[in-house]
C-alpha cells in the first residue's frame, strides 16, 4: 500500500511536469521509493527510470553476472574527470544498503537538475567535478534469496540452499550469495587468516580462494577500470565506521581525519585498528592494493540475524544523506592534488628534456654557413631520432593526464616540438635537394653521350617537378640564410640547367619535326622552319657564351644537333624541281578535239 501511494503520487508530479522550450520533461518528483522492501527488480525499474529523466547525469552498465546469472549493474552519476565509489548490499540481509545507494543517486540528481544545494554542498558543481560509481546491489542472487525465497532459483538447487541454511527454509537470516559464499570476505586481503565455516553456508564462509565469486571478480574489474580516489562500502547493522588498515604515517592522518569527519556527520562511533581485527573486505584490499581512502559504513542499530526493519530508514537517511557529496567533493581534492603535482612534475621533466632538443638548433642553423655545410650528419639523425622519442614518450605521459591538467606541461614541450620541425624542415630540405642535383647528373649522362630521344626529353620534364619541390622545402626551412643558402646550391644552378638544356630540346624537337616534314614533301614549311632554328641557335650560343662557367656546352650533343640541321639543309638543297605542265593542257578538265565532219555518203 505504501509503495502503492508513493508511485501515485509521483504520477501526479509527472503529469503536472513542465516543458522545457525544447520541449524536455523536467523532473519535479523523485523516483525512488525507499519506504519498502526494495528489491532487486524495484532497483532496475528505477535505476531505468534515472536515466530517463536525466540523460546527461545518469548512466548505467552490467557489469557482469552474479552466479546464478543477473545482471550486477553499476551506475554513474555526474560528468566530473575524478571518480569516487559507492557500493551496497555485498551481505544479503543488509539489502537497506541498495535502498540508501539508490535515494543518494535519485535526490543528488533532483538537486543538481533545480541546482539546489544538500546540507551546505552545491551538487551541480560536485558532480561536474566529480562522478560518483554506485554498485547499489554486489549480492543481487542474495538479495533475492533473502527477501523471496527458494522460488526465484532453479528447484535443482532447493536442497543445497536449504542445507547451507542449516536445514531452514526461512531465509531471512541469509548474508551471503546463492551459493553460500560471503562477499566480504572474499577479498585478498588478509583472507588466509579468517575464521569462520569450511564449507558453503548462510554466513561467514570465505570461499575456496579469494576473488572466486563472481560477484567479487565483477567488482574488482570495475573498480580497476574506473580507479576512484574513494570508496564507501555500506552495511546495515551497528552504526560503527571502519575505517582503518595497516595505513600508518600521512596514510594514516589522512584518512583519520575523512572518518572523524564522517563519524561527525553520522553520529557512528569509529572502529580501531587495536580493537578490531578482520580481513577479507571490500574496504580491506581497497585501501591495502590503491593506498587510498576506503570506509565501510554500518547504517542502522543492529538488527541481529536478519534485515534492518524499513522503518529505520527515515533516521538511517537522515544521518548519511550528504555521504556522497562529502566523498564527492574530498575524492575531488584528492583528484586535484594529484594531477596537479603530476602536471608539475611532468613540466619539470620537459624542461630538462628541453636541453637535448636545443641542440638540434645547431645543425639546422647557427652551423650553416656554406653550402658544404648543407647536410645530415649521422650525429644529427642520432640526436633528432632522441628528441622525437623524448617529444612521443612526454606526449603519452601528458595525454595521461586529466585535459584541464595538460596545459603547462604541453606548453613546456612546444619548444622541443619546434626544434624537432625546424630540424626535420632542414633535413627534408637537404633530401629534396640533393635529388635535385642527382637528377640533374642522371640527364648530364646521355648528354655527354649526344643521346637525345624521349627518355632524355622525360628526364629534362622532371627536372622542373623537382624544381618546384626543392623550392617548396627550402622555403620552409627556417632562417633567411639557411633559405638563401639552399636556393644557391640547389635551385640555381637546377634553373640554370634547365634553360641551358631548353635551347638544345627545341633544337632536337624542331630537327625531329623538319625530318618529318621533308619526308612528306613540306619543303616550304621545313625552310620557314629552318629559319626560326637558325634563331634558336643563335640564342643557345649567346647564353653559353655570356657565362661559360654556368652554361655548358655539351659537344657530343652539339655535333649530333648540327649533324641533324646539315641533313636538312643538304635535303632542302637537293630537293626536287617541281614538274613542268604544258600550258596546253588544262589540269582538271577534258581537252575535246575538234575535227571535221566526216563527208556524207555519196
Amino acid at each position: 500500500m505504501k509503495k502503492l501511494i508513493y508511485l501515485c503520487t509521483a504520477a501526479i508530479a509527472l503529469f503536472v511536469m513542465p516543458l522545457s522550450s525544447t520541449g524536455t520533461v523536467y523532473a519535479q518528483s523523485y523516483y525512488v521509493n525507499p519506504n519498502q522492501v526494495y528489491s532487486y527488480s524495484d532497483m532496475i525499474a528505477d535505476i531505468k527510470e534515472l536515466k530517463r529523466a536525466y540523460p546527461d547525469l545518469i548512466q548505467y552498465k552490467s557489469i557482469g553476472k552474479s552466479e546464478y546469472g543477473r545482471n550486477i549493474y553499476a551506475v554513474s552519476l555526474g560528468t566530473g574527470p575524478s571518480k569516487v565509489f559507492i557500493n551496497g548490499s555485498h551481505h544479503a540481509r543488509e539489502w537497506m544498503t541498495t535502498t540508501v545507494n539508490m535515494n543518494m543517486i535519485d535526490k543528488y540528481a533532483f538537486a543538481y537538475k533545480k541546482q539546489q544545494k544538500l546540507g551546505g554542498y552545491d551538487v551541480q558543481k560536485l558532480l561536474k567535478n566529480t562522478t560518483i560509481w554506485f554498485i547499489p546491489m554486489v549480492n543481487p542472487d542474495g538479495v533475492t534469496l533473502q527477501q523471496g525465497g527458494l522460488k526465484y532459483f532453479p528447484k535443482s538447487v532447493h536442497s543445497a540452499i536449504i542445507k547451507m541454511n542449516n536445514g531452514s527454509k526461512n531465509f531471512k537470516r541469509w548474508k551471503a550469495n546463492a551459493k553460500g559464499v560471503d562477499l566480504n570476505r572474499q577479498y585478498n586481503a588478509k583472507w588466509y587468516g579468517i575464521e569462520g565455516p569450511n564449507s558453503p553456508s548462510y554466513k561467514n564462509y570465505r570461499g575456496k580462494a579469494p576473488h572466486t565469486a563472481r560477484e567479487v571478480q565483477a567488482v574488482l574489474s570495475f573498480v580497476n577500470s574506473i580507479d576512484p580516489e574513494v570508496s564507501i562500502s555500506y552495511h546495515s547493522s551497528g552504526q560503527i565506521i571502519f575505517w582503518n588498515y595497516e595505513q600508518s604515517g600521512s596514510r594514516y592522518t589522512r584518512d583519520y581525519a575523512y572518518a572523524k569527519t564522517l563519524g561527525k556527520m553520522t553520529g557512528y562511533d569509529l572502529v580501531y585498528p587495536k580493537s578490531f581485527k578482520s580481513g577479507g573486505g571490500f574496504s580491506d584490499w581497497f585501501s591495502r592494493t590503491t593506498l587510498k581512502p576506503a570506509f565501510t559504513i554500518e547504517i542502522a542499530p543492529y538488527a541481529g540475524e536478519t534485515h534492518v526493519p524499513v522503518s529505520r530508514f527515515p533516521g538511517v537517511w537522515q544521518k548519511n544523506s550528504t555521504i556522497g557529496l562529502y566523498v564527492s567533493q574530498e575524492g575531488f581534492k584528492l583528484f586535484d592534488k594529484r594531477n596537479i603535482a603530476a602536471s608539475k612534475s611532468l613540466e619539470a621533466a620537459v624542461q630538462s628534456f628541453l636541453k637535448s632538443a636545443d641542440d638540434l638548433e645547431s645543425y639546422y642553423y647557427s652551423r650553416v654557413k656554406s653550402e658544404s655545410d648543407l647536410r645530415i650528419t649521422e650525429a644529427h639523425e642520432q640526436l633528432y631520432a632522441k628528441v622525437q622519442a623524448g617529444i612521443k614518450k612526454n606526449e603519452t605521459a601528458i595525454g595521461k593526464l586529466p585535459v584541464s591538467y595538460r596545459t603547462k606541461p604541453l606548453a613546456a614541450l612546444k619548444p622541443a616540438k619546434t626544434y624537432r620541425d625546424r630540424s626535420l624542415s632542414f633535413m627534408n630540405t637537404v633530401k629534396t635537394g640533393d635529388k635535385l642535383l642527382s637528377d640533374i647528373s642522371k640527364l648530364e649522362i646521355p648528354l655527354n653521350q649526344g643521346l637525345l630521344n624521349n627518355s632524355t626529353i622525360a628526364l629534362y620534364n622532371s627536372l622542373a617537378n623537382s624544381i618546384q619541390a626543392a623550392e617548396t622545402k627550402i622555403n620552409s626551412a627556417y632562417g633567411v640564410t639557411v633559405r638563401n643558402i639552399a636556393r644557391s646550391k640547389y635551385v640555381s644552378p637546377s634553373k640554370d640547367m634547365q634553360k641551358n638544356i631548353g635551347y638544345e630540346i627545341q633544337r632536337y624537337q624542331m630537327l625531329t619535326g623538319m625530318q618529318k616534314k621533308i619526308h612528306d614533301g613540306r619543303y616550304d614549311e621545313t625552310e620557314a622552319d629552318l629559319q626560326k632554328l637558325y634563331n634558336i641557335n643563335e640564342q643557345s650560343k649567346k647564353l653559353k657564351s655570356s657565362d661559360p662557367s654556368r652554361y655548358k656546352t655539351y659537344t657530343k650533343l652539339e655535333s649530333t644537333l648540327m649533324q641533324m640541321q646539315a641533313d636538312i639543309e643538304t635535303a632542302l638543297e637537293n630537293k626536287p624541281e617541281p614538274e613542268q605542265t604544258d600550258p596546253n593542257t588544262q589540269t582538271g578538265s577534258e581537252t575535246v578535239t575538234q575535227t571535221e565532219p566526216a563527208d556524207a555518203a555519196e
